[in-house]
C-alpha cells in the first residue's frame, strides 16, 4: 500500500477518477485559459505597477529619466520572456525532483510550456506546491528587486513579474479547483493535462 502522505508511483486500488483536463483535446479550455490570462495581465499589471509606485514613489521619473532604444528594448523584452518561462517550468520541475527524486519532463506546444512527472501520483499539499511554487518564488523575487534595482532595469523587471504571473492561469485554475476537492485526492501531471483521483 503507497504512502498517501507523499508522492507515490503506484496508483491506489481505491483511486476513482473524478476530474481530468487535456489541453491537446479541450480545446474550449485552452482557449478559455488564453482568454484568462489576458484579463489576469491587467490584474496583476495593476497590481504589481500599483506596488512598485509605492515603493519607487519616483519610479515614473526614474525610468523616462533613461535613454531609450526601441530595438534595444525590444530585444530585451523577447529575452526576459524566453528567461521566464525557462525558470518558470525549472522551478515546476525543481519541486516534482524533491517529491519524487525522478527527473521531469519538460516540454512545449505552441501557446504553453509544461514540466511533468508522469505516472506519479501526487497528494493534494504537495501539487499545491509544485503548482503555485513558481509564481510565487518569482513575485517575490521581483518585488525585492524592484524595490533595489536601477531604473534601467525596472521596466523589464515589471514586465518579467506580470507576464509570469498572467501565464500562470493554468496553474492557478488547477490549484483552486484542488482546493475546493474535498475529498482525499491524488494529482497525477502528464504535462498536457492532468488527473484528479478520489480515494474511497
Amino acid at each position: 500500500m503507497p504512502n498517501l502522505l507523499r508522492a507515490t508511483n503506484v496508483q491506489p486500488e481505491n483511486a476513482v477518477l473524478v476530474y481530468s483536463l487535456d489541453l491537446k483535446k479541450n480545446k474550449a479550455a485552452l482557449w478559455g485559459m488564453n482568454l484568462g490570462s489576458v484579463l489576469l495581465l491587467l490584474v496583476f499589471g495593476w497590481f504589481f505597477v500599483s506596488y512598485a509606485r509605492l515603493v519607487r514613489p519616483n519610479i515614473l521619473a526614474e525610468v523616462g529619466s533613461r535613454s531609450f532604444n526601441p530595438i534595444n528594448f525590444v530585444i530585451s523584452l523577447v529575452v526576459v520572456f524566453v528567461v521566464m518561462i525557462v525558470v518558470h517550468e525549472l522551478i515546476h520541475g525543481l519541486f516534482f525532483w524533491v517529491f519524487t527524486r525522478q527527473r521531469p519532463k519538460f516540454g512545449l506546444r505552441g501557446s504553453y510550456a509544461f514540466a511533468s512527472a508522469p505516472g506519479w501520483y501526487f497528494p493534494r499539499r504537495q501539487y499545491l506546491v509544485i503548482g503555485l511554487a513558481p509564481v510565487v518564488c518569482l513575485s517575490l523575487l521581483g518585488v525585492i528587486l524592484l524595490a533595489v534595482l536601477p531604473a534601467g532595469a525596472l521596466v523589464l523587471v515589471l514586465f518579467a513579474m506580470i507576464f509570469n504571473a498572467a501565464s500562470s492561469i493554468g496553474d492557478l485554475w488547477i490549484c483552486i479547483r484542488l482546493m475546493f476537492e474535498r475529498r482525499p485526492v491524488l494529482v497525477e501531471d502528464v504535462g498536457d493535462g492532468m488527473s484528479f483521483y478520489a480515494l474511497g
